[in-house]
């Protein structure tokens, strides 16, 4: 959370705290989240729902199993949920997105994080502690020397 807050966020909240939902609809108050950027929806998306202001947005990068959900969630708010695939966006796309990502660092608004180093020999052991972490400080970097 201190990362992340470091990292310029405006407020974190604990996912593991059995009342972070409460403590994110008390910020939000009743306008409610524009934009979740949601990791892992088979947990989290039908929270998510509950969160979203009138027109706001769950976009999907990750999952790792089935979602019920209420669809009135997203009905009174019109709402909506979109996934997110980076391996299918376009050549022009991708180029656009490394520029902005370029341009950020260049800036100095984006500070990419860097997390453990394996030498490529261990890749098979990153892969195991990506895997059972309870979750990654930074980008996990491949030697490839």
């Amino acid at each position: 959370m201190n990362l992340v807050l470091k990292n310029g966020a405006c407020k974190v909240f604990n996912h593991r705290k059995t009342d972070y939902l409460a403590e994110i609809k008390e910020i939000a108050g009743a306008q409610g989240i524009d934009v979740i950027i949601e990791m892992l929806a088979n947990v989290n998306l039908a929270n998510d729902l509950q969160l979203l202001s009138n027109g706001g947005r769950v976009m999907i990068v990750g999952s790792r199993g089935p979602v019920e959900i209420n669809p009135r969630d997203t009905m009174g708010k019109e709402s909506s949920i979109r996934g997110v695939h980076l391996f299918s966006a376009s050549k022009e796309e991708m180029h656009e997105c490394a520029m902005a990502v370029l341009a950020g660092i260049e800036a100095g608004w984006l500070k990419p994080v860097l997390g453990p180093e394996y030498p490529m020999e261990k890749v098979a052991e990153a892969h195991k502690d990506i895997i059972h972490s309870k979750g990654a400080l930074g980008k996990m970097v491949l030697l490839t020397r």
